[in-house]
């Protein structure tokens, strides 16, 4: 394929990103799917891109979007707001990623999808609705602002949780044996994340002051894009964890009133103020949209056999009885010791059940165990990629059916 035919392709990718937001904006129906999609033609279907190459450069492409959901996923975890919300969310958030290792990778492992480590990494990579499909919803919805609120906040921030939890079985998995010294791993774990964490405190702080001059500049995201790289491969030099370091990074640009109430932002500067947020916003729009039909471009059809579809199906069953027993819970605390008139309507239930869609987050995970050189887990983006689609569905059918239910009524129970 010449350089310009294929430039012409991606520039119509981007074009089909930009159409499919527009069309997501009218019908509920999640763009990632028309992109992945557009990967499925272009690559397994009708292998106009080499797969192969494609897949060779799984690595580079998985890590700079790891990159990209830890910063977003800091700067928008403004610890003020968090402790002044209902706990709600958080048990929504730590029950369904519990519920989904237990449920969904634990009946991973008794069909023989994989061993204990890969089934529970399985089961973490499936944990985490999406922000990016579902908070758009959230405007049209006749919820309660409460139960919006709750939504919003556990698809904003279980996509990092559940990748410093997949992070962790990583670690673990890398040095499994029958001889393994779980304390000296431990140890060597809690190491790497400290020495992470303190060093992106560090150089957060120092950066978030140096925007007093860079902001002035044309340049200030793409400074601290580069900035981040930096981070990332100083980390790796001291034997920490990149991802969590970005993450923490991310944390200190994005809670200036934090920094302000400790006496850290000596020159009061704001990156609310700044073109950060917004330059972000367009860029991870860009790397969305092109990993998106990656995705499909580096599907292995060849791996999707039945016993695959088996195991796929009870997956997806346990995400649907898992995200309904965590739903369940958050409901009975919302309702409890109201008096009947106070009591949310039962359709408030099916709401936060539907709001199901998986998206980037599990996506870019399905690659993490892969690029570690985790043994049993080649498989994993063809699972990431169907379970996507499937909840994607999911959601738009209970976004739709939501709509035409009356207050009386409730489809759960």
């Amino acid at each position: 394929m010449s350089p310009s035919i294929a430039i012409g392709i991606i520039g119509i990718v981007i074009l089909l990103g930009f159409l499919g937001e527009i069309f997501f904006s009218y019908t509920k129906f999640p763009s990632i799917l028309l992109l992945m999609l557009a990967g499925l033609i272009l690559g397994p279907i009708y292998h106009i891109f080499n797969q192969q190459l494609f897949i060779n450069f799984a690595p580079y492409l998985s890590t700079l979007v790891l990159i990209l959901i830890m910063f977003s996923g800091g700067l928008e975890l403004n610890f003020i707001t968090v402790f002044k919300s209902s706990a709600y969310s958080m048990v929504l958030m730590v029950s369904g990623l519990a519920l989904s290792i237990i449920l969904a990778g634990g009946f991973f492992y008794i069909m023989g999808g994989g061993g204990l480590m890969q089934s529970l990494m399985l089961g973490t990579i499936v944990s985490c609705s999406s922000s990016t499909v579902i908070i758009p919803l959230l405007p049209n919805i006749d919820a309660s602002d409460k139960n919006k609120t709750v939504i919003a906040m556990e698809s904003t921030f279980n996509d990092a949780l559940a990748i410093v939890v997949l992070i962790i079985l990583i670690n673990f998995a890398k040095n499994s044996s029958v001889h393994i010294n779980y304390l000296s791993k431990s140890a060597g774990l809690l190491y790497s994340f400290g020495i992470s964490a303190a060093v992106a405190v560090l150089f957060g702080v120092t950066w978030f002051i140096l925007l007093k001059f860079i902001s002035k500049t044309k340049f200030a995201y793409s400074i601290t894009f580069g900035g981040m790289l930096i981070l990332y491969l100083l980390i790796h030099l001291i034997n920490g964890n990149g991802a969590i370091a970005i993450l923490v990074f991310g944390i200190i640009m994005g809670n200036e009133e934090l920094l302000n109430r400790l006496k850290l932002n000596f020159f009061k500067m704001s990156i609310k103020e700044s073109f950060i947020k917004q330059f972000n916003f367009e860029f991870s729009f860009l790397i969305r949209t092109l990993f998106f039909v990656f995705l499909g471009v580096v599907v292995e059809l060849s791996h999707i056999g039945w016993g695959f579809i088996d195991r796929l199906f009870i997956v997806i069953v346990m995400l649907i009885v898992g995200r309904y027993l965590s739903v369940s819970a958050v409901f009975f605390m919302e309702n409890f010791k109201k008096k009947e008139e106070e009591k949310l309507p039962k359709k408030e239930k099916f709401f936060l059940w539907s709001m199901i869609g998986r998206a980037l987050a599990t996506a870019i995970m399905a690659y993490m165990p892969l690029n570690a050189g985790i043994p049993g887990t080649k498989d994993f983006p063809e699972y990431a990629f169907l379970v996507i689609i499937i909840t994607n569905v999911i959601l738009t059918a209970g976004v739709y059916a939501y709509g035409r239910m009356d207050n009386k009524k409730s489809i759960i129970v």
